[in-house]
């Protein structure tokens, strides 16, 4: 009751002494105010901690998939990040559904900055992505590689920062057992890689670079690239080019956060 009276005598001052009559100094302090006390509920409401520890800002619609420093492996001198794993694909999904949740029509911002990781936690993150109704842009801030590369396929507006890249290869699996063991293992490697170049081949034919081309014929480039290199990288503007990506965000030297999620 207090806050309510407390605005609304806030109200009450701003149309008797300010209103349009043009009371500047009135203005800032009030705006001033709502910004102090903005900053305030931010605080007391727990945003803060709710990006940190889930990486989730239920209010800006804004998801953040990056590692769980906590999760990072190695000796003390030189951690490393784990990329994509089950507690991150955990998380995520349920971040995403919450928001959906909340409304399946407002548009959805997902920062990502991850190396590659499990291709079985990456892929339900993938599949999450395109399922959602809401509009998804994914911001990419560092290197889009291996099954991260895979999960910024899934947005349906890709930006990429403008010294980021985006790397394919065909991934690695220790095969290990029985001869049958390892034959199923095997078997198994390359159901995964024809799910790979399905969802990559999904992107490069909407590619201008591929107009004209067949899917095997763009498959068959990508497996060259591929065998020559193990790892293939791209630069932002070369992601553009193949439709690994929509636009280079700041490109021009501007930021505009507003037009980013309305791609």
């Amino acid at each position: 009751m207090d806050a309510l009276v407390d605005k609304y005598s806030r109200v009450v001052r701003w149309g008797i002494l300010g209103g349009e009559s043009g009371n500047t100094n009135l203005h800032k302090e009030d705006m001033a105010y709502t910004h102090n006390k903005k900053r305030k509920s931010i605080i007391e409401d727990g945003v803060i901690s709710h990006v940190n520890d889930y990486g989730l800002d239920v209010e800006h619609r804004e998801i953040f998939l990056f590692p769980r420093e906590e999760y990072a492996y190695g000796a003390e001198e030189e951690m490393l990040e784990p990329g994509v794993e089950f507690t991150m694909a955990n998380q995520f999904i349920k971040s995403l559904r919450l928001l959906t949740n909340l409304s399946n029509k407002d548009p959805i911002l997902i920062h990502l900055k991850t190396c590659g990781g499990d291709w079985g936690e990456g892929l339900a993150m993938y599949q999450a992505i395109k399922a959602c109704p809401n509009h998804i842009t994914m911001l990419n801030y560092a290197s889009a590689r291996s099954m991260s590369s895979i999960i910024l396929c899934a947005a349906d507006y890709r930006a990429m920062m403008p010294y980021s890249s985006f790397m394919i290869h065909t991934g690695t699996d220790a095969l290990t057992g029985t001869g049958t063991q390892v034959e199923t293992e095997w078997e198994e490697f390359q159901k995964v890689n024809r799910i790979m170049y399905d969802i990559y081949l999904e992107r490069l034919r909407e590619s201008v670079k591929f107009e004209g081309w067949t899917d095997k014929k763009i498959e068959n480039l990508l497996r060259k690239k591929m065998k020559e290199k193990e790892e293939v990288y791209f630069t932002a503007e070369e992601s553009l080019e193949w439709n690994w990506a929509d636009t280079i965000f700041g490109a021009d030297g501007k930021y505009d956060w507003d037009s980013l999620t309305k791609g």
